[in-house]
């Protein structure tokens, strides 16, 4: 066996752990790029553990304001505002647009080519400067991979940046910050979290490390999302947090599959919230993988309490897949993404798009471009 695990310098996990960022930032430099959503820093939560610290320290903070969907655009106003301050670092605040935006920005910081030119292929040959991640969602794992997802405005198509230098510095993960999710945006985030660290477990490129990881997250998210969607207490929203970083950790080692393949340019097509395509897609994904990945499944089902021991393998495969899609319709999620938008003659455009990419090569069933225009078509 060989493998290779790229994870973050450090990880701080826990209620209370955003109060610890000014002196983490410290550690790495004194003028910090802050980007986050448009609205992020209003909430209260948000100005309380992060904001009114860092303006207390002695910390020099400059703000990029960001768009729900990052472009290559928004990396470069983000990296000509970084290098016009001469900022030390970058910190990402908010859920995975401000995360990749932020890592792209302290990726590409030395850079004098535009962020477009390395989604068309440029080598990444730059060395970044440090950033920090804050998630305040359950969702993208973007605080724990290399990855950025951006779009290209010219073409229109949302693909990943990457390279193994873009591991964030400090990773501050404080449950309570997601305490402001409202419904919706808690299942979309999470189903997000859910397709990771489903498609990470079964992937063709899996590792023991990267499956427990998975297998653990699985376990968490199932146990706890339908509590953190009608609740919102602080124990699931904790536990969902977990689920959606170890989920993270074990999508950067193992990969994604078919969902994410196919995820990206529908998304990007229709504007249509990346957790919300999973969702969506995820049931169907799952029948297609079935045939081999009957023993994943029934793991799963075991491990999380959705069958019992001693039901049979296919039984306990059967029930997890049952489960995954009853809890997409008790999310309120679509059951087509015909419902989204999705036009007839729109599908073999995404087909095409998915192919070659990493997500695809890594799904654990081999799905030919006439299976992902048969998914595409029941999904309609």
């Amino acid at each position: 066996m060989l493998f290779d695990i790229l994870t973050p310098e450090r990880i701080l996990f826990g209620p209370g752990t955003s109060f610890r960022i000014p002196a983490e930032l410290e550690r790495l430099g004194k003028r910090v790029l802050l980007v986050s959503g448009q609205n992020t820093l209003q909430l209260p939560e948000n100005l309380d553990r992060v904001i009114n610290p860092l303006k207390s320290s002695n910390l020099a903070i400059h703000y990029h304001r960001i768009d729900p969907e990052p472009s290559a655009g928004t990396v470069d106003r983000g990296r000509e505002l970084a290098r016009s301050n001469n900022v030390d670092l970058v910190v990402g605040i908010g859920g995975g647009s401000a995360l990749d935006t932020a890592k792209a920005v302290a990726g590409l910081f030395h850079s004098e080519e535009p962020t477009s030119a390395y989604l068309r292929g440029r080598e990444v040959d730059v060395t970044p400067i440090p950033w920090v991640a804050v998630p305040t969602t359950a969702g993208s794992g973007s605080e724990v991979t290399r990855n950025a997802v951006l779009i290209d405005q010219e073409n229109g198509k949302k693909s990943s940046l990457r390279h193994e230098s873009w591991m964030a510095r400090v990773v501050v993960v404080d449950p309570i910050l997601t305490m402001s999710m409202p419904r919706q945006l808690t299942a979309w985030t999470g189903l997000d979290a859910l397709t990771h660290a489903i498609e990470a477990y079964t992937s063709r490129w899996v590792v023991a490390p990267s499956a427990a990881l998975a297998a653990e997250a699985v376990r968490l998210i199932v146990q706890n999302f339908f509590s953190a969607y009608t609740t919102g207490r602080k124990e699931p929203r904790e536990k969902m947090a977990l689920g959606s970083l170890m989920a993270g950790m074990a999508l950067n080692t193992a990969g994604a599959g078919l969902v994410h393949a196919l995820a990206h340019p529908v998304g990007s097509r229709y504007n249509l919230p990346h957790g919300l395509v999973c969702g969506v897609l995820l049931p169907y994904a799952l029948e297609f993988n079935m045939a081999i990945s009957v023993d994943h499944y029934a793991e799963l089902g075991y491990r999380s309490g959705i069958a019992r021991r001693n039901a049979s393998v296919e039984e306990a495969a059967e029930k997890f897949v049952l489960y995954v899609r009853k809890l997409v319709e008790k999310l309120g999620v679509p059951a087509t993404l015909g419902e989204q938008g999705l036009r007839r003659e729109d599908i073999q455009g995404f087909v095409e798009a998915s192919k070659g990419g990493s997500s695809l090569s890594a799904n654990v069933r081999k799905a030919t471009l006439d299976d992902l225009t048969s998914i595409l078509e029941r999904a309609l």
